[in-house]
């Protein structure tokens, strides 16, 4: 798996990029792709260009299928510190969940109907235990 990153905010994004590589380094896919670190106003941009949706989001991803590379994850970290403490979880559990999140949206993976949401999060759950980021029960 080869990642590029990209911060396109004012914050140091090393522990995330690092997180996001131990995570990837139990897929053994010779996939490539690039993720992408934005602010709220950033993502909220995009979400609204491409999505029309007007407002912050966590994550997105967009496919590209040339030879090994297989697209773009944009990921907001603020959106993801939130969302840690909404859920109950580390901040290590929730970037790794988008990244995963985003990775199994570029391979095809979706979430439209209650069977695609099954398999999906099942696929992502799997990917998270390796790296021991799994879900805790409560």
């Amino acid at each position: 798996m080869d990642i590029q990153f990209f911060n396109q905010t004012t914050e140091e994004t090393t522990s995330a990029e690092q997180l996001i590589t131990e995570i990837f380094g139990f897929i053994s896919e010779p996939h490539e792709m690039n993720i992408v670190f934005l602010s709220k106003d950033q993502i909220q941009e995009m979400n609204r260009n491409y999505r029309n949706i007007d407002k912050v989001t966590d994550v997105i991803s967009f496919p590209d299928q040339d030879e090994n590379y297989i697209g773009d994850i944009f990921i907001c970290l603020d959106r993801a510190r939130e969302q840690a403490v909404d859920y109950g979880h580390s901040i290590e559990r929730e970037i790794g969940f988008l990244a995963v999140h985003g990775y199994l949206h570029l391979l095809g993976y979706d979430h439209h109907t209650e069977a695609e949401e099954k398999i999906m999060f099942a696929k992502q759950e799997e990917i998270l235990k390796k790296a021991s980021l799994e879900r805790k029960s409560s």
